[in-house]
């Protein structure tokens, strides 16, 4: 995975990741009314945006190194009461992964479906008991904990499916151990499912390896700005109180993230928007990039209106920009 390309200036930016908004159906189907995004969507032009996760989009924010992996894992169980100490965690989430001709899928699990099997934590820290591993679950969460320092990068979710399985497996020196945990999970969860019973829950999603010292000089000039567990763990290991959209200085850089449901994440886009378009007109010291994680991104520098886009808002700028080819509707859902 070459990292180094991938770079977006976050010095005059103020970047949103908000995969929601690139959703035709969840935005087709919003009841929110939206005069700010569509307002946008006559204002916004297409930018060069890499595709990053939220991890990499914060590693790049806060200038650490790009070789290394983010410790999502263990910002989030900070962020969800947990005390990640000084190991190494990372974040397991459930998935489902199918066979495709020459190629392995997969597919993220919510709900009932993300339900794991009883008693499955306990297989889990029995079996690896001797390899140092610890599982934990928090708040519908999934962990992993490791004794010892582990030498690989992983890949976030969305860019497993993005890529595909085979290209997105942790490499480095340690990744072995990481392939050798995910197989031998498969493994455990399918002997725990009945005999002609049909689990989606078939695996787990490895990512955000690392531990918190692997971050312990950061400076506070970032503005973190969002509802998610890995939020609020790196405000707390940054010092920083939760601030409201209205609360954002430009004169900083700033990055906004959600994982709230989608039809509540359209909701905040709308009111995030409408503040920024009234503070940013006729400022040229900082631009919005609008982006998810698969790479399809807006840039807004200055109110300029585009005429040869519809006009008929921000519903009709993704439906055109799907039949120009320029967004795989099926990547973005």
């Amino acid at each position: 995975m070459k990292r180094d390309n991938n770079r977006v200036d976050f010095a005059r930016s103020v970047y949103c990741l908000m995969p929601s908004l690139f959703d035709v159906e969840v935005v087709s189907v919003s009841a929110v009314a939206m005069p700010n995004l569509d307002r946008l969507s006559r204002c916004c032009h297409r930018g060069e945006s890499p595709a990053l996760s939220i991890g990499q989009v914060l590693q790049q924010a806060l200038g650490l190194d790009q070789h290394n992996d983010f410790p999502e894992g263990a910002l989030r169980y900070a962020g969800l009461g947990g005390d990640p100490g000084s190991a190494v965690w990372a974040r397991l989430q459930p998935v489902h992964f199918r066979p495709d001709r020459d190629r392995l899928l997969v597919f993220p699990l919510e709900g009932a479906s993300a339900v794991p099997p009883s008693g499955l934590i306990d297989r889990l820290n029995s079996h690896f008991k001797e390899d140092g591993y610890h599982f934990v679950s928090l708040n519908g969460e999934w962990f992993v904990r490791f004794a010892c320092p582990v030498a690989a990068v992983t890949s976030s979710l969305s860019e497993a499916r993005r890529k595909g399985v085979e290209e997105a497996m942790p490499h480095g020196s340690d990744a072995g151990l990481l392939k050798r945990l995910l197989t031998e999970m498969q493994m455990l969860l399918a002997q725990m499912v009945h005999t002609g019973q049909q689990a989606l829950f078939n695996g787990f999603w490895i990512s955000g390896l690392g531990s918190l010292e692997s971050i312990d000089d950061l400076s506070n000039h970032l503005q973190i700005i969002g509802d998610s567990p890995l939020l609020d763990g790196l405000r707390q290991w940054m010092g920083q109180n939760q601030i409201s959209m209205q609360e954002m200085e430009l004169s900083r850089p700033a990055v906004v993230f959600t994982e709230s449901r989608a039809e509540i994440a359209v909701a905040e886009a709308e009111l995030l928007f409408g503040h920024l378009l009234a503070v940013l007109r006729g400022r040229k010291s900082r631009k919005l990039v609008i982006a998810d994680e698969s790479g399809h991104s807006l840039v807004y520098k200055r109110p300029l209106v585009y005429p040869f886009w519809r006009k008929g808002g921000w519903r009709s700028l993704l439906e055109a920009e799907i039949e120009a080819g320029l967004q795989n509707q099926q990547g973005m859902m």
